[in-house]
């Protein structure tokens, strides 16, 4: 298989990553000290709030910039033994994550929540957990999945159309879970709700879609390859 990545963009947000949480911690050290002085009370509350925001929001970048393995290297991983022919562009197109197969083109949408989460057709549900609030500003929401896998392929589809309007080729959604603690109970899912085991499987079943003729899989892919090498230029 082969990976296109954009990593100018990992770095760049995995710096600033970095910076933003040391600056929030900066920022949460000047509320501590500011706390000892009387008449500084507000600088105190406004540093506190400001600093753990700032400090969370960085750690939220690092989490899927900045840590090995990231995000985008756990999908990568997740489809490990496909030829050549697959495809999968991370951070490279409008939507975080598209394999163009032989078989069909497939945007994923990833959410890296731990614990017990169910979804019953477009509903969803995750179990409350203390670590799981702590965490809250650090980690991306759960929200919605279905709505945010959907309009990620529909995206995905309506650009292609702008670049190629003779394709025929629409994009597939579906729901990656990377954090092997996942405890999915899945019923009925609009979109297709998988963990990082059972991706493979799903393409090679029923996920498997109408194969794309060789003419558009090649047009399909130097546009892919062009705009990667447009937002992430080699060298």
């Amino acid at each position: 298989m082969r990976v296109t990545t954009n990593t100018k963009l990992i770095k760049r947000r995995s710096r600033f990553g970095t910076y933003a949480s040391l600056g929030g911690i900066a920022i949460l050290g000047l509320g501590m000290f500011a706390s000892f002085q009387p008449k500084y009370v507000w600088v105190s509350l406004v540093a506190l709030v400001a600093g753990f925001v700032l400090a969370q929001y960085g750690n939220y970048n690092l989490r899927r910039y900045g840590r090995s393995p990231r995000p985008d290297q756990i999908v990568e991983e997740s489809l490990k033994g496909f030829d050549d022919r697959y495809h999968l562009y991370a951070w490279s197109l409008p939507v975080p994550y598209a394999l163009l197969t032989p078989q069909g083109l497939y945007s994923f949408t990833t959410r890296d929540q731990a614990g017990q989460i169910s979804v019953n057709g477009a509903q969803w549900k995750s179990k409350f957990s203390l670590g799981r609030a702590l965490l809250a500003f650090s980690q991306e929401g759960m929200g919605n999945p279905t709505q945010e896998a959907q309009a990620n392929a529909a995206k995905l589809t309506e650009w292609i159309r702008s670049k190629l309007p003779e394709s025929t080729v629409t994009a597939q959604p579906a729901i990656i879970f990377i954090d092997p603690r996942a405890e999915l109970q899945v019923t009925d899912p609009v979109v297709p709700v998988l963990d990082t085991k059972g991706v493979k499987k799903w393409l090679r079943g029923g996920g498997k879609g109408e194969n794309i003729k060789a003419a558009e899989f090649r047009a399909l892919e130097a546009l892919f390859d062009e705009t990667a090498e447009k937002v992430n230029p080699a060298g």
